[in-house]
């Protein structure tokens, strides 16, 4: 008979950790039985672990005699170091435009005011970045509403949505010609790794015949402007890198806007689905309001991004 592996102090101090996640300042906390009970831990483990969490300033604890105790102060900061023991990291698009800058820029604040050491990686087209995901060479992919709703799998949890154009602005076609001489097929330029250029190509082209031409969205603007596609579909928070002698713009049909929805202009975040901890500091750190005004100061101009 295999015998089970007895867990060292600091294996307890994090498994009680994990359980403090779901508790807010002033809630009463169970008796240290009941914590025993709902962690697998004796009592006297819990009641050494609790000391130390509050030693290394996690938890203050106050007791209330009769009425039990409540959790006085909870630092999710330091709770996050004790738990993961190493920096959050988050996984956003490359940082092409003022829009997605102040994205970042607003994200790296709001962690760094709980403490919380956060890395910001770049990864071009949202199923790179679900994929990194399930690496686990991340803990948040930050992608469009609308690529979420699409691609997530059943092991992802789309756990917060900021409001519409905190993604991007609006999309609009860039185009040279949408009716090319001869008869020949229009050519749009697609990057296959951003599932919204996917989508967005084949709602807008749907009643005409087209050819794909495939490449990484970086490049697009170039080919464009070289004559080598007939058109494409992007934001306008990156006009300036598309248009050009013999580009042109226009923007969506209201029905194909209809179509997509608030979605494709919103930012989600995404996680391993039951990664209470991170969903935790997300809904304390995240302030929607606070990360569209850093954003909107980002893209005026009146604030140097940072990330």
């Amino acid at each position: 008979m295999e015998l089970k592996k007895r867990k060292t102090q600091k294996e307890l101090q994090v498994e009680l950790a994990k359980y403090l996640i779901k508790f807010n300042n002033g809630q009463r906390l169970p008796s240290n039985r009941n914590l025993a009970s709902a962690t697998h831990m004796s009592m006297g483990s819990v009641s050494a672990a609790l000391k130390e969490l509050q030693d290394q300033g996690v938890v203050t604890i106050k007791n209330r005699g009769h009425l039990g105790s409540i959790v006085n102060d909870l630092s999710l900061g330091t709770l996050w170091n004790v738990v993961e023991q190493g920096p959050l990291v988050i996984a956003l698009t490359l940082p092409m435009h003022c829009r997605f800058e102040g994205l970042a820029t607003g994200l790296k604040m709001a962690f760094e005011k709980f403490g919380i050491e956060t890395y910001l990686i770049y990864i071009r087209g949202s199923t790179t970045r679900l994929k990194a995901l399930s690496q686990k060479r991340c803990h948040v992919a930050v992608m469009s509403g609308l690529a979420a709703e699409e691609h997530c799998r059943v092991e992802d949890e789309i756990i917060m949505e900021l409001p519409q154009g905190s993604w991007v602005s609006q999309y609009c076609i860039y185009y040279r010609t949408l009716e090319p001489e001869g008869g020949r097929p229009l050519r749009i330029a697609v990057d296959k790794d951003s599932s919204d250029h996917l989508l967005l190509t084949d709602l807008v082209f749907a009643d005409k015949k087209i050819e794909r031409v495939f490449g990484p969205y970086i490049k697009i603007p170039r080919l464009l402007r070289s004559g080598d596609v007939d058109a494409t579909i992007w934001t306008i928070d990156q006009a300036d890198a598309y248009l050009g002698r013999g580009v042109y713009s226009k923007t969506l049909s209201d029905e194909i806007v209809q179509k997509i929805g608030a979605k494709s202009t919103s930012a989600a975040f995404v996680t391993i689905t039951g990664s209470e901890l991170i969903k935790a500091v997300f809904q304390a750190a995240i302030d929607p309001k606070e990360i569209l005004s850093i954003q909107d100061r980002v893209c005026k101009g009146e604030m140097i991004p940072s990330y």
